[in-house]
């Protein structure tokens, strides 16, 4: 066997092998992540039913003077437009009929237990609040 053929021979040995892994990488992620998820408090559909709420007493949620309940917003402290709430925030992506929803202030904080990002309360309010285009402060 001449030399340029043993050289073709592991080529093409280490081109195969290496688009075997390439394929099967995926399908061992998907297998090792449901085993995963089959140990942890995830619901049968393999996510969790419960909601990652911003706690009141995170420090970013109390720099901002965050409330789950923006009626209970401490006014001398903060100025609140009237009807002010999570809502109807520019920084709101949820829709208004939903209790809760990300908001762009905290969509980088997350909830170490449950590995989602926080959502906030559509009845809450913070100081970062504006209002959403085409509605009235």
């Amino acid at each position: 066997m001449s030399n340029n053929t043993l050289i073709n021979d592991h080529r093409r040995r280490l081109l195969k092998t290496g688009l075997v892994s390439l394929t099967l990488a995926p399908a061992a992620n998907l297998l090792f992540n449901r085993r995963a998820e089959a140990r942890g408090s995830r619901a049968v559909t393999g996510v969790s039913t419960e909601i990652p709420k911003l706690p009141e007493t995170d420090r970013q949620a109390i720099a901002l003077g965050y409330k789950e309940d923006g009626a209970t917003v401490d006014t001398s402290k903060f100025h609140k437009a009237e009807g002010a709430s999570c809502s109807n925030c520019q920084l709101y992506s949820g829709s208004e009929e939903d209790a809760w929803g990300p908001c762009a202030i905290f969509s980088y904080r997350m909830d170490q237990k449950l590995n989602r990002n926080y959502v906030v309360s559509a009845k809450g309010w913070c100081r970062s609040w504006g209002p959403r285009a085409g509605t009235k402060s």
